[in-house]
C-alpha cells in the first residue's frame, strides 16, 4: 500500500471509514513509520483541539458588534457645524492667501485654467504623434515581414 494521505489520516482520526479501510489503514502504519509519526501528530492535535473548552460568547456581543459595523447616526447640526467650519477656513486662508501675495483667488484660478488646458493640447499633440509613428513602424513591418516570406517561398522552391 501507498503512504497515506492526510485525507486518510483524519478520516481514520475521525473513525469514518468503513471496517475493512480502517484494518488496512492500521496494517499500513504498522509497516510504515513515516505514516505511523503523521498519524500519532496529526492526533495528538485532534485530540488538543477536542479538549479545548467551549468559546462562550458575551451576552451583548452582538449588540456590540452591530455598534462597530454601524456606528450611531451623527446628527444634522454635526454636518452642518463641520460645513461651515470647513467654509469659513477656506475663506480666512482665500483672505491670507490675498493679504500676503496682492494676488486675487480667481486670478490664480483662470491662470491654472489656462496652464492646464496647454498641458493637455501639449500632451495629446504628442499621443498623436506617437500614434502615426507607430503606424509607420507597423506598416513598415508588415512590408519587411512580407518580403521576408516572399522571400523564403522562392528559395523553397528553388530547393
Amino acid at each position: 500500500m501507498r503512504c497515506l494521505t492526510l485525507e486518510q489520516i483524519y478520516l481514520a482520526i475521525e473513525e469514518e471509514l468503513t471496517a475493512s479501510e480502517n484494518k488496512k489503514i492500521k496494517e499500513h502504519l504498522i509497516a510504515c513509520p513515516k505514516c505511523t509519526k503523521a498519524f500519532e501528530e496529526r492526533k495528538r492535535l485532534h485530540q488538543a483541539a477536542e479538549d479545548l473548552p467551549l468559546w462562550q460568547t458575551p451576552p451583548d456581543f452582538t449588540q456590540q458588534t452591530m455598534a462597530r459595523i454601524f456606528p450611531a447616526k451623527v446628527s444634522l447640526r454635526a454636518w452642518l457645524g463641520a460645513g461651515a467650519a470647513g467654509f469659513a477656513s477656506t475663506m480666512l486662508a482665500f483672505l491670507f492667501f490675498w493679504l500676503v501675495t496682492g494676488h486675487n483667488i480667481s486670478d490664480l484660478l483662470i491662470d491654472f485654467n489656462h496652464t492646464f488646458w496647454n498641458f493637455v493640447k501639449n500632451i495629446s499633440l504628442i499621443f498623436v504623434k506617437l500614434f502615426k509613428l507607430a503606424s509607420l513602424i507597423v506598416k513598415l513591418l508588415q512590408q519587411f515581414f512580407g518580403f521576408l516570406l516572399k522571400a523564403v517561398v522562392w528559395v523553397t522552391t528553388l530547393i
